[in-house]
């Protein structure tokens, strides 16, 4: 009997293939996948490191847009120990700013004697470190305003005629710059359009149920539902609740709800800008990168931006508290070189300590962080 080497062959070519599709589809494949895919996403974020760094990294760190832009200058001027010094006074001095713009707020300064004192002060800092060449620029509104703090949105500086809808222009104003191209763009703001058709019939509509809506004053859609609790209240201290009243209540209710829903997938959408930076970390950056492409919900997504902004502020104080040490370091080096008598402080080693103690802290939270946000990841 002459031997078929054309169907043996085709039969050795089926089993092959059986064998590799059940495979692919076994329990161990399947893990198999998942770890890979875990991994990958893994490499994407940047490994956590929390000994003293370089600070030039950091885009942004201040709350003050023209500290913001005379950092962005010193970065590209000064050396590591020099970046280092002048960190540490501009933080000083943007805390200041802050209390001075509060209580401006309040009304007071009201002959600007703290407002000159400050100015004073920030010349100062710039004279120190050779930038006062940069005092032209930090006087320019124009050039001020692109350094504005990350997630922060100055209303002054925003296109308020493209949308009616405050909330909506700011959320406009970062798309424009997380970098899509202009065919994207386009197409985003087509979105965007949409959506303020829908909160123009919804105010339409709450016109109609409240008369004069005092949201409208204020131009922006309200994320809270507390104003249907007091339509809840009229309904029920009428005896006989209008029907067509009750309907109207109900359906606001679900324009709200689509409106809410609507904002926050046009907010994820401009997240995932090849451009878009909601943190300043890039570690915590690369966190909300992988989390946006992952299957969380919105109002998930929501609650883990607030604890990705929580964990930054930490990792920013340990950066801060790392950047003090490394002063008090250098200086008691300096010492030493010039025969000057004395060790290290008792407020050095307590510096130290506390170092540790909160790297420890931030670690803790970024690997909680990270691992849950991976495991969402892998479930795609």
């Amino acid at each position: 009997m002459k031997f078929n080497y054309k169907i043996f062959s085709f039969i050795l070519l089926t089993l092959v293939i059986e064998i590799a599709c059940h495979n692919k589809y076994t329990k161990e494949a399947n893990q198999e996948a998942k770890k890979q895919k875990k991994n990958k996403a893994k490499d994407d974020i940047e490994p956590i490191d929390m000994r003293p760094i370089s600070l030039k990294h950091l885009d942004r760190p201040f709350r003050m847009a023209k500290l913001n832009l005379l950092w962005s200058k010193a970065v590209l001027r000064l050396s590591e120990s020099k970046l280092k010094s002048i960190f540490s006074d501009l933080k000083l001095h943007d805390k200041e700013e802050i209390t001075w713009k509060h209580l401006r707020a309040e009304g007071k300064d009201k002959d600007g004697t703290m407002e000159a004192k400050l100015r004073k002060k920030l010349l100062i800092i710039m004279e120190n470190y050779d930038l006062l060449d940069q005092a032209e620029d930090l006087s320019d509104s124009d050039k001020v305003k692109r350094w504005k703090p990350l997630n922060e949105a100055n209303d002054k500086h925003i296109n308020k005629s493209l949308f009616k809808d405050k909330k909506l222009n700011k959320l406009w104003e970062k798309a424009e710059r997380a970098g899509f191209t202009q065919e994207e763009l386009l197409a985003l703001k087509e979105e965007f359009g949409h959506h303020q058709d829908k909160i123009d019939q919804y105010y339409s509509l709450l016109h109609n149920v409240k008369g004069n809506p005092e949201d409208y004053e204020n131009n922006a859609v309200e994320d809270s539902l507390d104003k249907f609790n007091k339509i809840e209240v009229q309904e029920e201290s009428e005896k006989e609740p209008n029907k067509d009243y009750i309907d109207k209540v109900n359906l606001l209710r679900e324009r709200h709800k689509e409106i809410k829903d609507g904002f926050d997938h046009l907010h994820l959408l401009s997240a995932k800008g090849p451009a878009s930076k909601e943190f300043v970390e890039p570690k915590v950056q690369g966190l909300w990168k992988i989390a946006i492409e992952s299957n969380f919900t919105p109002s998930e997504l929501h609650s883990l931006k607030t604890e990705l902004l929580h964990y930054e502020n930490r990792l920013l104080k340990l950066r801060h508290i790392q950047v003090e040490h490394a002063l008090h370091e250098e200086k008691y080096k300096e010492k030493e070189k010039m025969g000057i008598a004395g060790g290290k402080t008792d407020k050095a080693s307590l510096m130290a300590e506390n170092i540790k103690k909160h790297a420890r802290k931030v670690e803790k939270i970024h690997l909680d962080l990270e691992s849950r946000i991976l495991n969402r990841h892998v479930e795609l």
